[in-house]
């Protein structure tokens, strides 16, 4: 009993150097909060944190810990630093950088989103929607920046009617899913600074932090770049597209992926199986993929019509699809394990070190499902 007693007090002092290296690496990232004060640098950076999260699993391994041990470690230390760095360039915009915000469909659940969050900075935000009894030109009369945030088919139209009205010293974006379209007409229309905004993410999201928000520069400026730092230090990381890159990217992150994603529900639907049933036979993957299909049916059947019918490039994408099915039925129906394996291994090829990246993550999100009962 003594020895164990003598153990566990090694134990408990080791438990405290760990707490105080953690203390000591705070402080750190609370000097790096306070040298990124007042610049444009954002709050979260993708690169350098997976460079942080795959050394700790290099370390672990080093000192003999599991990888993913270390990473879990320092995943915990992240999030306390990104938390640390927020509280340090402060939890609201400075006074002289805060805007009067217009959000023209502001009562639409991602209008809804981004006023809260805006609002949290310290913003002012306004809302017009098609029950407000002001004019459009009323409206804008008091707004710095005007954020258009309405249904993908009125996005173009909404365009046309407000951009001639924002005088030049203002700033005019918009949150719409694809961007060729509304930006000509940006380009065609408005006089003042312009930029074209995407929110990955859909308005169930509590925090910007690891957001991505694709940026398209119509008419860039001071006041375009304020935006953007702006959201970098709300948290959401930034990638910079011109507006026909984005909408070919959209056609494979959204349209191509939905796609696959209607024919998956729409499969089980015509199996006849009933999908409570199949949850008793459950394996980590398909209550992953059942995942995914179920919160697809569970949302507006009006905004995935968009996606599938508004793109010009989806039509091409949901080819590549179909003939992409009908080679591996045929490779599968034929019964040839060599042409199989060439076919599998062709996609092997194409993603590449992606592969490994793949299986971490499919682990972690598989030991989150496996979690939960």
């Amino acid at each position: 009993m003594k020895e164990l007693e003598s153990l566990r007090e090694e134990l408990d002092a080791l438990d405290r150097e760990l707490l105080a290296t953690a203390r000591r690496r705070m402080d750190i990232v609370k000097a790096i909060g306070e040298v990124k004060k007042g610049t444009d640098a954002p709050l979260f950076h993708r690169d350098r944190e997976r460079a942080v999260l795959e050394r700790a699993r290099k370390n672990a391994e080093a000192v003999g810990l599991p990888p993913a041990l270390g990473e879990k470690l320092l995943h915990a230390l992240v999030e306390a630093s990104h938390d640390a760095q927020q509280v340090v360039a402060g939890a609201v915009a400075p006074e002289s950088e805060r805007r009067r915000f217009l959000i023209v469909g502001g009562a639409g659940e991602m209008g809804v989103l981004l006023g809260r969050l805006l609002a949290s900075r310290g913003h002012e935000v306004d809302s017009y929607d098609l029950d407000d009894p002001r004019t459009p030109e009323q409206a804008i009369a008091t707004a710095e920046v005007v954020m258009l945030s309405v249904s993908m088919h009125r996005a173009a139209e909404t365009a046309r009617l407000w951009a001639p009205l924002i005088p030049e010293d203002r700033l005019l974006c918009d949150v719409n899913s694809l961007k060729q379209e509304i930006c000509a007409v940006f380009a065609e229309h408005a006089r003042c600074e312009v930029v074209g905004l995407h929110p990955m993410f859909g308005p169930t999201v509590t925090t910007l932090r690891r957001q991505k928000i694709v940026a398209c520069a119509v008419r860039p400026g001071a006041k375009v770049d304020a935006l953007l730092t702006e959201l970098g230090r709300m948290g959401a990381e930034l990638v910079h597209a011109a507006p026909e890159v984005h909408d070919r990217m959209m056609a494979i992150v959204q349209v191509l992926v939905h796609y696959r994603t209607l024919a998956m529900g729409e499969a089980l639907r015509r199996s006849g199986v009933s999908i409570r049933d199949t949850l008793a036979f459950t394996s980590p993957i398909y209550r992953l993929e059942l995942a995914v299909v179920g919160r697809l049916f569970a949302q507006d059947a009006d905004l995935y019509a968009s996606i599938e019918m508004s793109n010009p490039q989806g039509p091409e994408v949901r080819r590549i699809f179909r003939e992409s099915a009908e080679a591996v039925e045929q490779a599968v129906a034929g019964g040839d394990r060599g042409e199989f394996k060439a076919l599998f291994d062709e996609v092997t090829r194409y993603m590449g070190s992606f592969g490994d990246e793949a299986l971490n993550l499919s682990d972690v999100l598989i030991e989150t499902l496996v979690a939960r009962p």
